[in-house]
C-alpha cells in the first residue's frame, strides 16, 4: 500500500512528527536513538505558511509569541530562505541566546526508476541481522541497524562503501540518512540508494522524505538528480 499524495502544507507537520518526539504539540526529543535534546524552536516554511514548534524547555508565553510571529510572516520563495529569521532569534533570545542554528530544504522523494549501480558495485537491502557488514566502514550504522530500517547499501566486493537508512522513523513517514566513503563519492551511489530505499519505505505504506542543509552540496546534488519536490525549508534554533 502506498501513502496518498499530500500537499506541502500536509507534509510539513508530518515531517515534524517524524523528526521529533512530541507531547501536546511541544518538542520533547529528537526522534533518534538515545533521544537527543531537540532544538528550542523548529520552524517549517512552506510556500503559504510558517509553522513554529517549540521544545518543552521554552516558557509557554514565549511559545505563544513565537506562534503569533509565525502566523504573521509573509510567504517568501523557499529558495530565498537561507538564514535564520531575525524575528525568531530576537524572541528566543529573551529565554537564552541562540547558540546554534541549521537551515535547509525539505524534499519529498519521487517514485523514480532504479538507478543502475556502477560496474563492480552491488546494491542490497540489509536487515537488522546484518550489522557485521557495516562494522568496518560504518560502525554507527552497525550499532543501530535495527533502529535504522529500512537500510540499503552499496558494496564494493564485501566492503560497504555507501549506505542509505532511516535516519528518522515516524511511522507515517521516514527521513533518509545517507553516507558514502570519500573514496567512492561522485559515482552516483547516494542517488541509487535513495531511490531503492524510498521504494522500501513506500512498500510499508509510508512517505519517503529527505532533508539537508543549504551548505551540504552533495546532498543538494542528490535531490536535484532525483528531481525531488521541495515542499518546505526547515530552521532549527538551539
Amino acid at each position: 500500500m502506498t501513502a496518498a499524495a499530500a500537499s506541502p502544507e500536509d507534509l510539513a507537520p508530518i515531517q515534524a512528527r517524524t523528526l521529533f518526539v512530541m507531547r501536546d504539540g511541544r518538542l520533547t526529543a529528537i526522534n533518534d536513538v538515545g533521544r537527543p535534546a531537540p532544538p528550542r524552536c523548529f520552524l517549517s516554511y512552506t510556500a503559504t505558511a510558517v509553522t513554529a514548534w517549540t521544545s518543552t524547555a521554552v516558557p509557554a508565553d514565549l511559545t505563544d509569541e513565537l506562534d503569533r510571529w509565525a502566523a504573521d510572516q509573509t510567504p517568501a520563495p523557499l529558495t530565498e530562505l537561507v538564514s535564520p529569521p531575525a524575528g525568531a532569534l530576537r524572541l528566543l533570545a529573551r529565554h537564552a541566546p541562540v547558540t546554534e542554528s541549521f537551515v535547509g530544504p525539505a524534499y519529498a522523494v519521487p517514485d523514480s526508476a532504479d538507478t543502475p549501480a556502477p560496474p563492480g558495485i552491488t546494491l542490497r537491502d540489509c536487515g537488522p541481522s546484518e550489522s557485521s557488514r557495516f562494522r568496518e566502514t560504518f560502525p554507527e550504522v552497525a550499532d543501530t541497524l535495527a533502529e535504522r530500517q529500512p537500510t540499503v547499501a552499496a558494496f564494493d566486493g564485501h566492503r560497504a562503501v555507501a549506505v542509505c537508512c532511516a535516519a528518522r522513523d515516524g511511522g507515517e513517514a521516514y527521513e533518509a540518512g545517507t553516507e558514502t566513503l570519500p573514496s567512492h563519492r561522485g559515482r552516483g551511489l547516494a542517488s541509487a540508494l535513495v531511490t531503492r530505499w524510498a521504494r522500501l519505505v513506500r512498500a510499508r505504506g509510508a512517505r519517503p522524505l529527505y532533508s539537508t542543509e543549504w551548505d551540504n552540496h552533495s546532498s543538494l546534488s542528490v535531490a536535484k538528480r532525483l528531481a525531488m519536490e521541495l515542499y518546505a525549508v526547515n530552521v532549527s534554533l538551539y
